[in-house]
């Protein structure tokens, strides 16, 4: 019985016009379905962070080009009111506009970039904050065998323009270093690049 209401409820939100864009990125296995609600199960957020966070996911916010455009039909102009170039989409607005690409993009990579030092200075032992988004990453960390490199360039012996990953960790007991370099792509780009390097 439950599983027939969740299969009504699942078509019921296909079917609608303005809501629904999410499930047909789930259909086409554009994200992983267990990842991506991963962040609902730890109940962390307040509920409207949560409904807003949905709606982003579900391309259900008001943009000059799906909502506004498509939906309400209203006639105005459908491109991004900061570059003028492209649909004012989700998808867009949230990986694609070179102009927030200058600063709000930066912001959210580094953020993503402290979480994961945060972690590998947990992990090593290292001494940090109680809360990564207190952590300030320093340039150098050591512990043991360890040392962790934040922003810091690669000398190779031919030139290399992205020579300067954001996290770099050598493990001089196991003779390793792993780079770690974060990119943070829409849903669509992420499953292209996935396919290049498969």
């Amino acid at each position: 019985m439950k599983d027939s209401i969740a299969e009504k409820t699942k078509e019921r939100w296909h079917r609608k016009r303005m809501h629904g864009q999410l499930l047909h990125n789930l259909d086409k296995k554009l994200v992983d379905i267990e990842q991506s609600y991963h962040w609902l199960k730890s109940g962390d957020i307040k509920g409207e962070t949560e409904s807003r966070i949905v709606a982003a996911q579900d391309q259900a916010i008001s943009t000059n080009y799906f909502f506004k455009n498509k939906i309400l039909k209203e006639e105005i102009e459908s491109k991004c009111q900061l570059f003028k170039q492209h649909e004012e989409t989700i998808d867009h607005l949230t990986s694609g506009c070179l102009i927030l690409a200058k600063n709000k993009y930066l912001m959210r990579h580094d953020k993503v970039c402290t979480h994961l030092h945060f972690s590998r200075c947990k992990a090593l032992g290292t001494e940090t904050t109680d809360k990564w988004y207190t952590h300030i990453p320093k340039p150098v960390c050591e512990e043991g065998d360890v040392t962790m490199l934040w922003n810091q360039a690669v000398h190779t012996d031919r030139e290399v323009t992205a020579n300067r990953p954001d996290i770099i960790i050598k493990n001089k007991k196991e003779t390793t270093c792993t780079l770690i370099d974060v990119a943070i792509p829409a849903d669509r780009i992420l499953c292209k690049r996935k396919l290049k390097r498969s």
